[in-house]
């Protein structure tokens, strides 16, 4: 059963039950006033005529009571009172009638209650299809006076009140019950609509929103669904460009492959089969021994990049100064074979952060830019102190950039000059690594550069990063929700 129809089926009866009995409350309370007041008017009436009675009695004398009959007395009330006749019936202590005014013989037994403590009553009484109350007072002179009054009017107008009430209350239900169903049939529209979204968005369709315009609870979770579909479809979309970058990834790492192993089984091969010269086999050696460093040089960095993400950082105090001398002796040789010149010029001040990652960082970046660089060239690696933490710059003067390439560079196996790559040994790695270490140290990083202007990297450590409360950093970081530092790529 739909939801809507159990909300009718449930709130309708409810409505009827509560109209049934706020109806018949109210309408009992009006009955059972309106009986009282009957009640009332009849003690009132009895009281009356008894001190009449009593009163008449006792201003004459035994001679004088004698010769009047009852029926005067009770004529001369009648008398004074202008009524024609009364609903009254005296009778003694045995229950012998005295006196009655007129032909209603009402049976009671309002007379046997009575006694010395008690000396007036009454009783409702039902006879020949009327509905009668009986007033029974005693007098002092050991008579009943009984006063009788018809009320089966109160009891008719309660039935015509509850007959009435059915009536409307059968027009008002279906009144309800219409408006009930109107106001469902709007309400399951909107949940309707957002079954339908769900449906859809499962099914792949993950640019259905809704447009539910409502303060009410289902307006609020309508924007959680659109809220909800929008961060799913970023990380639907995350995830297609992750899958994008892992077949990118697959396939350059393949080509990676390919090209020295068909030149190393090209060149064993030849060595196997062919007689060669000392002269020729050398030079087949030579080609076998560069490309299996440059495939040594490759898992290397596959490895690195592994270890890079799963590894705890060791955080040292760094002095960039002495940190500059130390890259530039590990670099010697390898810019001394290109004939380059690296220019450094360091502030003083700190950093800190893991020393080995850093000097893998920073060697991928010279490295880069000595690949980039023509012989004879220069390569600055500027350490500059900010207020707020220490900036390195590494720059070179080489062939420079697409603007159009800065976003994909950090991509693993990504190069903008394949042939230039390759030829100086490289995979397209190095960025990559160095994207994990700058993230790893939560600093921040931006690549400037153009075509035949050369190439400029900066790394930007903050005061966070360069002081012992690096880790209460992180730590508060993660406690506010795990967000990542700005990333140069991103700004």
């Amino acid at each position: 059963m739909n939801l809507s129809w159990k909300l009718f089926f449930i709130t309708t009866p409810i409505f009827v039950l509560f109209l049934t009995f706020f109806g018949t409350w109210i309408i009992q309370d009006n009955f059972q006033s309106s009986l009282n007041q009957e009640i009332e008017r009849c003690m009132a009436e009895n009281q009356t005529f008894q001190n009449s009675y009593e009163l008449t009695r006792n201003s004459l004398s035994s001679e004088q009571w004698e010769q009047t009959s009852i029926k005067k007395v009770v004529e001369s009330f009648h008398k004074r009172r202008e009524e024609k006749n009364g609903t009254a019936r005296i009778y003694d202590a045995d229950g012998k009638v005295l006196y009655q005014d007129n032909a209603l013989n009402v049976p009671s037994s309002v007379r046997t209650k009575l006694d010395d403590t008690k000396n007036v009553g009454y009783e409702i009484v039902q006879a020949q299809d009327s509905v009668y109350v009986v007033v029974v007072c005693r007098s002092g002179f050991d008579d009943y006076i009984e006063t009788v009054r018809n009320i089966t009017k109160i009891y008719l107008s309660r039935e015509e009140m509850y007959a009435r009430y059915r009536s409307g209350m059968i027009a008002l239900t279906i009144l309800v019950g219409g408006i009930i169903l109107v106001v469902l049939f709007f309400v399951m529209r909107n949940i309707q609509k957002l079954s339908r979204a769900a449906r859809q968005f499962a099914g792949g369709q993950y640019d259905v929103r809704l447009r539910i315009r409502s303060s009410d609870e289902i307006g609020r979770l309508a924007d959680d669904f659109n809220w909800m579909a929008d961060e799913m479809s970023l990380q639907v979309k995350k995830l297609e460009q992750e899958v994008r970058r892992q077949e990118e990834f697959t396939g350059a790492f393949a080509h990676e492959l390919k090209t020295p192993l068909t030149s190393i089984i090209g060149y064993a091969d030849t060595i196997r089969q062919m007689t060669l010269s000392r002269e020729e086999t050398d030079m087949c050696a030579d080609y076998i021994f560069r490309q299996g460093k440059r495939l040594q040089s490759l898992s290397y960095k596959l490895l690195e990049m592994t270890m890079v993400g799963a590894q705890t950082l060791e955080r040292k105090e760094i002095q960039v100064p002495e940190f500059f001398e130390e890259l530039k002796h590990i670099l010697a040789a390898s810019l001394e074979e290109k004939q380059l010149t690296l220019i450094s010029d360091a502030q003083n001040g700190s950093i800190c952060g893991d020393r080995d990652l850093l000097l893998s960082l920073f060697l991928n970046l010279v490295d880069n830019a000595r690949k980039a660089s023509n012989p004879g060239g220069r390569i600055w690696l500027f350490g500059d102190r900010l207020t707020d933490g220490y900036q390195i710059t590494v720059q070179d003067e080489g062939r420079g950039i697409e603007p159009e390439e800065l976003a994909r560079i950090t991509e693993a196996f990504y190069m903008v000059d394949k042939s230039r790559s390759r030829k100086e040994g490289g995979a397209g790695l190095g960025l990559a690594l160095c994207k994990k270490i700058v993230e790893l140290h939560q600093a921040a990083w931006r690549f400037y550069g153009s075509p035949g202007e050369g190439f400029a990297v900066t790394v930007r450590f903050t005061q966070e990063q360069t002081s012992g409360r690096f880790r209460q950093a992180v730590n508060r970081r993660k406690s506010r929700g795990g967000k990542e530092a700005d990333k140069g790529e991103e700004e």
